[in-house]
């Protein structure tokens, strides 16, 4: 960024959107949990539905995506040492979508416009 903002100005910036998003996901785990109320002696208890565990093992797909995550991640933050090299932030975005694209994890949606329009 040029120039580039100080923690002042990110921080005005992050509280407001980190504070919005955790609310959001607040709701949208109660939401989908729906916690219940349980009488007690002791008063009122929460009970929050069990989440199903799951019994697939991790695919070599859900491996691939998980190690390209975390070397974009760690390439994210050791940019300012290897700027020469590879460039700025912006390249290192485009890693993971080469190598999602490249590999076939995801593919060229082929949705045409004329699909989404319904004539009677």
């Amino acid at each position: 960024m040029d120039p580039p903002i100080g923690w002042g100005t990110w921080f005005a910036v992050a509280l407001p959107v980190s504070t919005v998003s955790i609310l959001l996901i607040w709701g949208l785990l109660v939401g989908s949990y729906g916690p219940t109320r349980i009488p007690g002696k002791d008063g009122d208890a929460l009970e929050i539905k069990a989440i199903r565990p799951t019994a697939e093992p991790f695919s070599m797909k859900q491996w691939f995506v998980s190690i390209v995550c975390l070397l974009t991640i760690a390439l994210w933050c050791v940019e300012h040492q290897i700027e020469d090299v590879v460039g700025d932030m912006g390249v290192i975005a485009i890693f993971p979508i080469i190598m999602f694209f490249g590999s076939g994890v995801l593919k060229k949606a082929s949705l045409s416009p004329w699909r989404l329009v319904s004539v009677d």
